[in-house]
């Protein structure tokens, strides 16, 4: 029973995910992401979220070392969360900022 809950919220992350690099890549690539105000709005969330990547990292890093040693799939499994979930925290940086400005 646990199994299907946990395979279900995999793929709702998963379409969540996907939805959120089409938001992202949208912006990007369409004429508003292209203009002054849509490179605002993209540096202003690129400065928002990117520097987790590095401190999600150092942090995996420090529980792998010092808390508790972490297996190569569960390695795999946390830097795909920190990734994906830092994607989808961009796309909602922008969907937020694109309302701001």
């Amino acid at each position: 029973m646990t199994e299907v809950v946990f395979a279900i919220l995999r793929l709702v992350y998963v379409i969540i995910f996907f939805g959120a690099c089409y938001i992202s890549f949208k912006f990007e690539w369409s004429s508003e992401g292209k203009d002054e105000r849509g490179n605002a709005i993209a540096h202003k969330s690129y400065s928002i979220i990117f520097p987790f990547a590095p401190f999600g990292w150092f942090v995996i890093e420090l529980y792998d070392s010092y808390i508790s040693e972490i297996g190569y799939e569960s390695y795999k499994l946390a830097i795909w969360f920190l990734l994906t979930g830092l994607m989808i925290w961009h796309a909602i940086n922008i969907i937020v900022l694109k309302r701001k400005y």
